[in-house]
């Protein structure tokens, strides 16, 4: 079993973008999601390195991100070794491991564009961040090449998964409690307000690893509300949050 979706982020070379589709079609890739692509997905360039596979494809534009990447519930973003030692990052083996816990029935791969890969705020939105091991001295990949070898692994790891677990929260679940969460943080006193995304991004890691449900959403929602209430009802315990601690360690930013 492999991965059904990619979205690929601001493609820019139709070589490129055809050879991906094609390599998509290859391995059982049944939707791949464009996020405003900088050349027609229907142009002779790229429908020549596609080689037939959009007979095999469907293929969606998107204007943003967060639309795009709405319906799914598990995002695996792809990231180089190029000025990203500060990242979390899993190998292909661990991020296969957790794959099979979480299932890949609603989940993708998330590629960025050929210069400029993905920017920290798609990389902020994944549940898993993949890096493909290479050489330290040339560690960036062509976007087709990394297509390949994250779905041609991927096929061979992933075995069908016996699930008794509910299904991870979809994005956008996840999307409100994010939100809701950093409202209640600060409002306590325990996220820096200048800055509450340094926290934030870790709570979210922490939740794609977990593979966190939407009944547990509700359960933090509720918490994050009766946080708030009561920061209103006692204002001393923003003052006792704001101890000699403040803001909190947030390790990488």
């Amino acid at each position: 079993m492999s991965i059904r979706s990619l979205v690929l982020v601001e493609p820019s070379q139709p070589g490129n973008l055809g050879a991906a589709l094609r390599v998509a079609a290859n391995f059982g890739v049944g939707c791949v999601d464009l996020v405003r692509p900088g050349v027609d997905p229907d142009g002779d360039d790229v429908l020549s390195w596609a080689c037939g596979a959009m007979d095999h494809l469907e293929v969606r534009n998107w204007e943003s991100f967060d639309a795009a990447v709405a319906d799914y519930r598990t995002l695996v973003a792809t990231a180089s070794g190029r000025g990203r030692s500060n990242l979390p990052v899993l190998t292909p083996a661990e991020a296969a491991d957790h794959l099979a816990r979480r299932g890949v029935e609603d989940a993708a791969l998330v590629f960025g564009n050929e210069t400029r890969g993905l920017r920290r705020d798609h990389l902020d939105r994944a549940d898993l961040v993949i890096r493909i091991p290479t050489a330290a001295e040339f560690p960036v990949l062509n976007l087709t090449q990394a297509v390949a070898i994250l779905l041609g692994y991927l096929t061979l790891e992933l075995e069908p998964p016996e699930r008794s677990a509910p299904l991870p929260a979809a994005e956008t679940e996840v999307d409100g409690l994010m939100s809701h969460l950093g409202v209640a943080l600060t409002e306590i006193g325990f996220a820096d307000p200048k800055n509450p995304e340094r926290i934030l991004r870790k709570l979210r890691r922490l939740f794609g690893r977990a593979g966190i449900t939407a009944n547990e959403v509700k359960i933090i929602r509720g918490i994050c509300r009766q946080m708030e209430w009561a920061a209103r009802t006692d204002p001393e315990i923003v003052a006792t949050a704001k101890g000699p601690g403040f803001p909190p360690e947030s390790g990488d930013s």
